[in-house]
């Protein structure tokens, strides 16, 4: 099955400028594809349309269920979308309760919610700021347990838009370590090549609003054109 099948996708904005001009791409189950491009190049208007924040006109489907008015709240549910601002994700004022909200229908009650949440925050090695206020955290604790409110939600597809921008190495590694270790399906905005070498299968790049190539990651890092688009 295709995860994502995007067809000539385009989202102009109120001032005129067009950000998307004809996006085609398709991503099938289980690729962790990485999506490099220059600033200003779509890479998020892609995601906001996805997720179904923004409202191109064109063809998007996500696992299997086609872009429409009465599937939008489906789709979402499906899509695990984190931001490159990541504490705009956070809602409760501690961590477990922000965790808690993200917890899919598979657990009845609160108390079997709670076990869950914890379950992702031990995961995350973030089981000690379970009280806290997730704005306190470190950049790199905020984007770990971000990543753990998103997955909680059992997402069919995960978008990562820039999601080691903030990070030292050392944290960057340990984000790239935790997302080698899950089977969902992703697409990932980054200009880190450290992110193409550890962590994805493809690479797709975008180029003025419009998907000007996919390459398994092999190949992907022997064209020139990939490489100036990463450090």
């Amino acid at each position: 099955m295709k995860s994502l099948v995007v067809r000539n996708l385009t989202y102009g904005y109120p001032d005129g400028r067009r950000a998307l001009d004809g996006v085609n791409l398709e991503i099938e189950e289980g690729m962790r594809v990485c999506l490099a491009g220059k600033n200003g190049s779509g890479k998020t208007t892609l995601f906001l349309n996805i997720d179904g924040l923004l409202d191109g006109d064109g063809f998007i489907s996500v696992k299997g269920m086609e872009r429409s008015a009465e599937s939008m709240a489906r789709i979402r549910k499906s899509v695990g979308f984190l931001f490159s601002h990541v504490e705009h994700q956070f809602i409760m004022t501690d961590l477990l309760n922000d965790i808690i909200l993200s917890v899919g229908d598979e657990a009845s009650g609160a108390a079997a919610k709670k076990d869950i949440a914890m379950q992702w925050l031990e995961r995350f090695d973030l089981a000690r700021y379970a009280d806290r206020n997730p704005l306190d955290l470190s950049t790199g604790e905020m984007k770990r347990a971000a990543l753990a409110g998103v997955l909680a939600r059992r997402p069919g597809l995960l978008l990562l838009d820039e999601p080691l921008g903030g990070l030292d190495r050392e944290n960057g590694e340990k984000l790239a370590a935790m997302l080698r270790t899950l089977s969902t399906t992703m697409l990932i905005a980054t200009h880190r090549r450290f992110m193409v070498e550890e962590v994805a299968t493809h690479v797709a790049v975008m180029e003025e609003g419009r998907i000007t190539g996919l390459y398994e990651r092999s190949k992907a890092l022997k064209r020139r054109d990939v490489r100036m688009l990463l450090f």
